[in-house]
């Protein structure tokens, strides 16, 4: 009801603000996976980076030392976390600043469940230096591996698959990388020998 003397203001009818609400939704529908597909696709450029960037120390270390650190390290410190293995890297001398943190800390591990997910503050990295692989004892301090979960946020170490980008933040399996900075499909390749897959 109209007041007289006071002016007609102009309203939305209630129709206009549910179409304006349902384009709103819409447009966020479309939005969203958008949004997630950018993350994912950031975190696994940065999984890449920070890895090359502990594949040059690896090879500095290496320089100086005629071997890779031992991933049995962090084993024998407290908390037998995964930044324990890469330590040899910041001190006495810094091949690194610090340790990255992996993008992509995993919600399950497969295999030997070792370490514990509270361990997995950094990439896993293991050194072929005895520990029962590989088997050619002339590859021995030779060979390193570090690994993501990936997107998928489980730890298979790669033997049950790699991460593609091609299929963005569907893709599952790990992001992985290997001495000389090749994938880990391309490693697989050139020893077959190293795993049961």
């Amino acid at each position: 009801m109209r007041i007289p003397g006071f002016p007609r203001h102009a309203a939305f009818t209630l129709i206009e603000l549910l179409i304006v609400v349902a384009i709103i939704a819409i447009l966020a529908a479309i939005a969203v996976p958008n949004f997630l597909e950018a993350q994912v696709r950031s975190k696994v450029s940065r999984a890449h980076t920070d890895m090359r960037a502990v594949a040059v120390a690896l090879e500095a270390y290496r320089t100086d030392n005629n071997s890779y650190p031992s991933a049995a390290y962090g084993q024998s410190l407290p908390g037998n976390i995964l930044s324990n293995r890469l330590k040899p890297l910041t001190s006495p001398i810094a091949y690194i600043t610090s340790i990255p943190a992996d993008p992509f800390p995993p919600v399950q591990v497969i295999g030997t469940g070792f370490p514990t997910l509270e361990a997995q503050n950094t990439f896993d990295y293991w050194s072929h230096e005895g520990q029962g692989e590989p088997t050619d004892r002339s590859l021995f301090g030779r060979l390193w591996r570090l690994a993501s979960a990936g997107p998928d946020l489980l730890q298979e170490y790669g033997y049950y698959g790699f991460y593609d980008p091609t299929n963005g933040a569907k893709s599952t399996g790990d992001i992985i990388l290997v001495q000389g900075g090749g994938n880990g499909i391309d490693y697989f390749a050139a020893h077959p020998e190293l795993y049961n897959r």
